[in-house]
């Protein structure tokens, strides 16, 4: 091995470990100012905007929602899936949603209530399978998103959008971690999501033609 090796080795060693998503998300909420952008979020998360981004989006729909809120959610989706799809190297969101700010107090509660769920999946997830969070592998992320994206869209009913909203999360904190395996996971529920929605818009047209006829 010659000197240039060895020193590329000494860096690597000296690099310090990445912090923690919930790491980071405790330093925003406890920073300066008495609000925080969303532009401001997604700078300080780097690598992980795209996995905790589409995680803010998705964790809402994992629950009954009123109409409209899967909706929101859903056309966030829809705009990451696209930035994944594309390649991009950075999260770009429309400015009227990166512009938007939150109340750094509001912040501080939310993530005083989540870091302990939080912490106790960074624990389970680990970095590996890195195939499945490459660039390849993160287009082929993104259509799935695509797909559950416009499932959210759709007034699909039975609580339509709790299985996409489930599936999501779990591709979310798998790209968080980059851990392959848990996207994996999130893609398998996302079949079982789409089948789902199918079967559910299938028994509604069915009862609406049924209602109609008699």
């Amino acid at each position: 091995m010659d000197a240039d090796s060895h020193g590329g080795l000494r860096r690597r060693l000296r690099r310090p470990l990445p912090e923690r998503t919930s790491e980071v998300m405790r330093e925003l909420a406890e920073g300066d100012g008495d609000r925080v952008t969303f532009r401001e979020i997604l700078t300080r998360l780097r690598h992980r905007a795209f996995g905790f981004t589409l995680l803010i989006f998705a964790l809402p729909c994992c629950l009954p929602m009123p109409p409209g809120i899967p909706t929101v959610c859903g056309v966030a989706l829809v705009i990451i899936a696209l930035n994944l799809i594309a390649a991009r190297q950075r999260l770009w969101l429309p400015k009227a949603i990166a512009d938007k700010s939150v109340a750094r107090a509001d912040l501080k509660r939310t993530v005083d209530r989540l870091t302990p769920y939080l912490a106790k999946l960074e624990k389970i997830c680990r970095p590996r399978l890195g195939i499945v969070t490459e660039p390849v592998g993160k287009i082929l992320i993104g259509i799935v998103i695509l797909a559950l994206g416009i499932i959210m869209i759709l007034p699909i009913p039975f609580l339509g959008n709790m299985p996409p909203g489930a599936a999501a999360s779990l591709i979310a904190i798998g790209m968080t971690e980059r851990d392959g395996l848990i996207v994996l996971l999130g893609a398998a529920v996302s079949v079982i999501a789409i089948v789902a929605a199918s079967v559910a818009t299938q028994v509604a047209v069915v009862a609406i033609i049924d209602f109609f006829a008699t």
